[in-house]
């Protein structure tokens, strides 16, 4: 029984020592995974296309760097020197919503005849 327990235990060696390599290689690699993401929307924002990266060997990363996404920036774009519609929509939620005449008034009258 000890024969056969040194036994495994010299067949896990070697595939311990791999395992501790690979664990390595792959904390690597996560480390590589946001400089690469942001070298990779760097080289797009110069004027790279996605085909022209993939023809260099650049995979599109997994993972993109953070900040405002490219849905946002379609958005914030301005048409004519002016905000897209739904840019400024958002930007200004009462920009719709016409301003009622005596408002303000009606809200200090309001509480003056609550005092009354």
């Amino acid at each position: 029984m000890r024969t056969l327990q040194e036994r495994r235990e010299t067949a896990a060696v070697p595939l311990v020592d791999v395992l501790a390599k690979r664990s390595s290689l792959l904390e690597q690699l996560a480390a590589l995974d946001e400089p690469y993401g942001k070298a990779y929307a760097d080289a797009e924002a110069a004027g790279w296309t996605q085909e022209e990266l993939t023809k260099l060997g650049a995979e599109e990363p997994a993972k993109r760097p953070r900040g405002r996404s490219k849905r946002s920036r379609l958005s914030a774009r301005k048409v004519n020197g002016q905000p897209s519609g739904a840019a400024a929509e958002a930007a200004s939620p009462t920009g719709t919503i016409p301003a009622q005449e005596g408002a303000a008034t009606a809200s200090t009258t309001a509480g003056n005849c609550a005092s009354s």
